[in-house]
């Protein structure tokens, strides 16, 4: 497929926007090594970008006096890193000038600012709409968690102290560290509407961090938030594993009662369709998952993707309410292609590829973005 197609085809995707889900709730990059990635599918949804970056005077205590004036646009973001290359809903590119071998993770801001979590070197990067790089920062996790709205990006610093880079503020916003034993960062696993983090131990959602500080999570039982839903009111969450399990179960969490309304232990990873209707759920190893299943909200599955023989799903993403974005890697010659799915999982369409690429086990390829 030539790239005009490419770019058409994330244009009339745009099209279908009604909002995104949170990113990634078990995505931990790779840190300083390939790290074996329980979950294999990134959520996101389509919304145009409009890249115009307006330098205003701003006050940012303890900061530089530059602002990025953000600019208007619908909730969310998907975008498409590939060859270096992001390419926006819109049909614009970005050309970042890096190798899709040294990227874990990235997010686009609504200011258009593009956020990148760096394999090497082991950083977060701020790009400005245009490509062109704006900060870098050194971090404990080169992983980012991104707000539904896509106004706000979270990761963990050097230091050890949480970062929030907010879309229009120059610079990131200093949040307290996650308790943890020894010398983990700890996760974020969420970043809700109103600026709180959901944070953890990688296993276990244990407390939540606001401007006042960190405090403890109240929750029914141990459970890991991997997403929230568009309205806020329901969680998805993993359980962790019992002995000899290398998955736990999966379920939806209402947070106000703190109950777990569903619960399936035949998939994990669960995502919030933008709508809050569906729910899409992966269960992989080594970067990759061999199918998604789409449920229901009493997580029933309706719905269920698989590649071809000798194929993986590297990544995934709500594409809109009705449709899937996936990344499928062919294991035999390294042969890659973007498909658009529908809930069914049936007759899949190629959006671009196949493409000569490298090992899924280390490269993603298509990178999807929130």
């Amino acid at each position: 497929m030539t790239q005009e197609t490419f770019e058409r085809e994330l244009a009339r995707r745009a099209d279908h926007v009604h909002g995104v889900p949170l990113s990634f709730d078990d995505v931990r990059g790779r840190a300083r090594s390939i790290q074996r990635r329980r979950r294999a599918a990134v959520a996101a949804a389509v919304a145009a970008v409009v890249a115009l970056v307006v330098l205003v005077p701003t006050v940012l205590s303890g900061h530089r006096e530059r602002g990025v004036e953000p600019a208007p646009a619908p909730r969310g973001h998907t975008a498409v890193l590939h060859g270096g290359v992001v390419t926006l809903a819109d049909g614009h590119r970005v050309d970042l000038g890096i190798d899709n071998a040294d990227v874990t993770d990235f997010s686009v801001l609504t200011d258009g600012r593009i956020v990148v979590a760096m394999q090497e070197p082991y950083a977060v990067r701020v790009y400005e709409p245009d490509g062109s790089q704006q900060d870098q920062y050194p971090v404990q996790l080169n992983a980012l968690t991104t707000s539904a709205d896509d106004t706000m990006v979270a990761w963990v610093a050097k230091d050890f102290t949480i970062r929030v880079l907010e879309s229009g503020t120059a610079e990131p916003v200093e949040r307290a560290g996650i308790p943890m034993p020894g010398e983990s960062p700890g996760s974020i696993d969420a970043v809700l509407d109103d600026g709180t983090l959901l944070v953890g131990d990688f296993t276990t959602t244990t407390g939540e961090v606001t401007d006042e500080g960190y405090r403890e999570l109240t929750a029914s039982e141990p459970l890991r938030v991997t997403d929230v839903g568009p309205d806020g009111d329901a969680w998805a969450v993993g359980f962790p594993p019992g002995e000899n399990e290398q998955f736990g179960c999966a379920g939806v969490y209402d947070p106000k009662q703190e109950v777990v309304v569903a619960r399936t232990c035949d998939t994990s990873a669960l995502r919030f369709a933008p709508d809050g209707r569906h729910l899409i759920g992966t269960r992989g190893d080594n970067n990759m998952a061999g199918e998604v299943s789409v449920l229901d909200l009493d997580l029933q599955q309706v719905g269920r993707f698989a590649p071809g023989r000798g194929s993986v799903v590297s990544r995934v993403a709500w594409a809109d309410a009705d449709h899937l974005l996936v990344a499928v890697a062919r294991l035999e010659d390294s042969r890659w292609s973007l498909e658009r799915v529908d809930l069914a999982g049936t007759d899949p369409e190629v959006v671009e590829g196949p493409v000569d690429g490298r090992n899924a086990e280390i490269v993603v390829e298509y990178l999807l973005a929130e």
